[in-house]
Order: structure tokens, then sequence, then C-alpha cells
């Protein structure tokens, strides 16, 4: 017996593959869109910026921004090698 190809799938069942793939879809766009937020909060910004993804044009001007200016983890980074050292991290020796 040969599988049945789409077109022979009765019509019953039809709605059910849709929302398969709809369920699919969704939990797939949220994990990215958690990713996406861990990966602009580790960089010292909102997670918030996400939703600027959304506006065309605004997206890629934004993260040309986030590519090539100073991210606040990097500004805190150098502050605190300018003022001598991590707290609690003491010069070997």
């Amino acid at each position: 017996m040969d599988t049945p190809t789409v077109d022979e799938i009765p019509d019953e069942y039809a709605w059910l593959f849709g929302t398969a793939g709809l369920i699919l879809w969704a939990a797939v766009a949220v994990i990215f869109l958690i990713a996406y937020i861990q990966i602009i909060r580790k960089a010292g910004y909102s997670g918030w910026w996400v939703l600027v993804g959304i506006v065309p044009l605004l997206n890629i001007v934004m993260f040309l921004v986030f590519a090539f200016s100073t991210w606040p983890v990097t500004r805190e980074r150098d502050a605190l090698r300018a003022r001598g050292g991590y707290p609690g991290v003491y010069p070997p020796g």
C-alpha cells in the first residue's frame, strides 16, 4: 500500500496539519526571541531593544549601531581596569 500524498489526505484532517505547523512555528519563534533577548542583555542593553527588529530599515540601522558602538559592558570593564582592577581580585605576588 502506497503512502498517501497531500492531495489524498482527507479534508477532516487538514486543519490538524495547519495547526501543528503554526504551533511549531510559534515555538521556534519564541525560542529565538528569548535567545535574542539574552544576547542583547549580555551586551548590557535592555531586552526591549529586540522590538526594534520589527521595524524595517530601523533594524538595520540599530544593528550597525550595536555592532560599532562601545557596549555598556565594555565601558564598565574598561572603567574597572582603569580604577585598578576588579573588586576582590588581588594582583599576583
